[in-house]
Formats: structure tokens, sequence, C-alpha cells
């Protein structure tokens, strides 16, 4: 028997921004008139403001998803009023702009998570949103009003094709478009297991260094593809022996290079692994997720995971509820 295919929160907002995006013409066409390029381009800007509340980083999705609502309702009801195109998309810019001014003060209301180790992706991808924002804005403002001859319209027809094309396609990559992308695997690499380039204060030897580097990527593989942090009595020595080094140079390669020491690093990937679950069974005990992610206990597992996370296993678990997917 087939599984049923889940409706998610956020794949509901990808509709809804598809459905601004057919409205004007819509509209258009029950008013008697032909859907000429400036009701496309009324409908692919209102489409890309949806598609601008969609989260980025560790943001919940419900948010995104009320505010899309929003906007599909003000969009509607500007058009069925009859308001000027301009008008109504004044008013999806506002509910747009309402939505990230509640975000950033969400963000900025945790400190926590502003200096965890993902802190610089989420900056990029946040000033990635505000710069294809002010795009936007700038599009709206620039709208062709009633008056207007024909051939405005289709000038505003590409860059608002081309700023609602690049926003799908960042939604579906999962890129930024902000930064080049040997940029961003750069800083996504960085992140992987906080691997980080040695302080100059260390003065490493260049050929030590290298040696570290081809080290460590082995530690990663190993830690990614076997998972053997999640023996309770896994220890430096067993990641030693499968990686053929000994025990003190695997130390100190870990410490120069992920910024932790060995029972911080082994920990991150057992909180990594926790979250996995989470995402799979959000009515886990926490008993039960310490246990099958390699903790002794779950006073270590909650230390370790607000540590990395900025929040509790409990807490996080409710937020999942919270947005728990549509059926």
């Amino acid at each position: 028997m087939k599984n049923k295919i889940k409706l998610s929160l956020h794949r509901c907002v990808c509709v809804i921004s598809g459905c601004c995006l057919a409205l004007p013409p819509a509209g258009a066409l029950c008013a008697g008139a032909s859907a000429g390029p400036a009701s496309w381009s009324a409908g692919l800007l209102a489409a890309s403001a949806v598609l601008l509340l969609l989260p980025v980083a560790d943001e919940g999705v419900a948010l995104s998803f009320r505010f899309a609502l929003l906007e599909l309702a003000v969009c509607l009801a500007g058009i069925l009023a009859g308001f000027p195109t301009r008008a109504w998309l004044a008013g999806a810019l506002a509910v747009q702009a309402a939505f990230l001014g509640m975000r950033s003060v969400l963000r900025y209301s945790r400190l926590a998570p502003l200096f965890r180790q993902f802190a610089v992706w989420h900056g990029v991808e946040n000033h990635a949103r505000y710069s294809y924002s002010l795009g936007l804005y700038l599009l709206v403002a620039a709208f062709p009003g009633a008056g207007a001859p024909a051939w405005a319209g289709w000038l505003q027809l590409p860059p608002a094709a081309a700023l609602f094309c690049l926003l799908l396609l960042r939604e579906s990559s999962g890129r930024t478009f902000f930064i080049s992308k040997s940029k961003e695997l750069e800083i996504k690499g960085l992140l992987k297991g906080n691997l980080r380039p040695v302080p100059p204060q260390t003065g490493q030897k260049d050929v030590d260094v290298t040696k570290m580097s081809h080290l460590y990527e082995r530690v990663l593989d190993v830690m990614e593809k076997k998972r053997p942090y999640l023996d309770p009595d896994f220890n430096l020595m067993d990641l030693a022996g499968a990686v053929f080094t000994n025990k003190t140079y695997l130390s100190r390669t870990i410490n120069i290079l992920s910024g932790r020491n060995f029972s911080q690093f082994v920990n991150y990937y057992r909180v990594q692994y926790a979250l996995e679950l989470m995402q799979k069974d959000g009515n886990l005990k926490v008993i039960n997720l310490a246990m099958m992610c390699g903790f002794h206990s779950t006073v270590s597992f909650n230390m370790a995971f607000k540590l990395n996370m900025g929040e509790t296993p409990t807490g996080y678990m409710e937020r999942l509820r919270d947005e728990k997917p549509l059926r």
C-alpha cells in the first residue's frame, strides 16, 4: 500500500505563491480584459513576496505559513475590490515587511543561536533574504500606473520574472545566490564537524597542517558513515584505531581543526543524530533519545543538546510538534 503524500506547511507556502501568481491574470480575465504583461508582472511580484516568507536557517515554517495566508488574503481582497494594482501590491509588501520584522525580533530575542557554529551561514541566508526583499520593493515602486503606456508593462515583466525564478531556484536548490557557489561550499565545508582553518597562533608548519587536514577528513568520513558515536563506550582510542593514528596526535588534530575537545566533538555528532530522530518521531521520550544517541544519561544529553542547539531537547520537540505537517 502506497504511503499518503504529506502536504507540509513548507509546500503549502509554495502552493500559495503559485496562487498569488495566478490571481492578477485571472482577475483581469474575469473583468473582461486581457491578461497583459502588467498583470503577469503583478502576479510574479506577489508570488515573489510569498517565496521570501519561506524560512531560512533554523527558523520554523509555521509563522511563514500564517503570513503567506495573509499575503494571499490581501492580494485576493485587493483584486476583488478593484483596487489599483500598485495599491494591493503595497499591501502585500507591508505584510512581508511585518514578517521580516517579526523574524528579526524572534532571532535576536535568543542570544545563544547567534553564537553557534552555524551563525555564519545563517547570516548569509538572512542577508540574501533582505537583499532580495529590497529588490522586490524597488520593482513594486517602479510598477507602471493605470495610465502608463503598454511598453512600460513589457519593461517590468523581465526583471519581475527574473526575481521570481531566482527565488524559486533558491528554494529548490538550497543555495542563496548571494555569494558564489564556491564560497557557499567553503562555508558549509568549514561548518561540517565545525572544521575551521588552523589559527595563526598555533605555529603549525604547512606540512603538519596538510597532514592534519587529511587525517581530519578521514575522521569525518568514519563519524558520518559508520556512526561509532552511537556506542556509549566509544572513546578516543577507538577512533584512533579506526583512522590508523595515535590518540595523542588525533586529539591534537581534533582540538585544532574543530575547536572542540574529543568529548565535545563526539557529542556534536550525537546531538545531530538526535535531531534526525526527532524529525522522524517528535514523540520520543528524552531518556530513549539519550540512549539511542550514545549518551550515558539524560543529564549529559540535555547539557550537550543545549550547548549545541541553545535550547533543551524538550523545548525543541515542542517546537516540532507545533509545526506538525498537515496530512
